[in-house]
């Protein structure tokens, strides 16, 4: 057998028009769009579904909430406790990020399946201080569509001061 080394008789030598008994290395136009354009934005969903009008970032949200006394000062013994309103269930954030003395998680995106496109109220509550005071307080988050990218912060309030008068909300 004389020849070129890595040559088969009867084979195509053209790479461009792809190799018989090989699958073709070729692209068609419109799913390099899609590829590159779901590259560019760094979608989750979008990718997904091509024909979604969203396109998702990885970024993760967390929705924090700080408890101080009525000097200011914070409050990092606190026992807290979440509840979705529509739904009665309890909640527990999955986000365990380092976060200061007094701060506390009350919603993620890792809770995007407890809340609805229109918004519902989670009620905070618990107890705080030297003389374990309560407090209440009440967020309104929201998964929005079309998209359901990621839980919002609708309303609620970012510092609660714990041991003023009755418990705020």
């Amino acid at each position: 057998m004389t020849g070129r080394i890595g040559r088969r008789p009867g084979r195509d030598p053209d790479p461009s028009r792809g190799t018989p008994g090989h699958r073709s290395l070729r692209v068609s136009k419109a799913l390099r769009a899609v590829a590159v354009g779901c590259l560019a934005v760094l979608p989750t969903a979008a990718c997904e579904d091509t024909l979604a009008p969203c396109a998702c970032t990885k970024e993760f949200r967390a929705y924090l909430v700080t408890l101080v006394d009525p000097q200011g000062a914070p409050l990092a013994d606190a026992v807290l406790t979440r509840v979705n309103l529509r739904t009665g269930r309890v909640l527990e954030p999955t986000w365990l990020g380092f976060t200061d003395a007094g701060t506390y998680a009350v919603a993620d995106d890792g809770m995007r399946d407890e809340f609805s496109s229109d918004g519902d109220v989670v009620r905070v509550e618990g107890t705080a201080g030297p003389d374990s005071t309560a407090f209440q307080a009440d967020f309104v988050f929201a998964l929005p569509a079309p998209c359901f990218c990621h839980v919002e912060k609708l309303a609620g309030p970012d510092t609660i001061t714990v041991g003023l008068g009755p418990p705020s909300s």
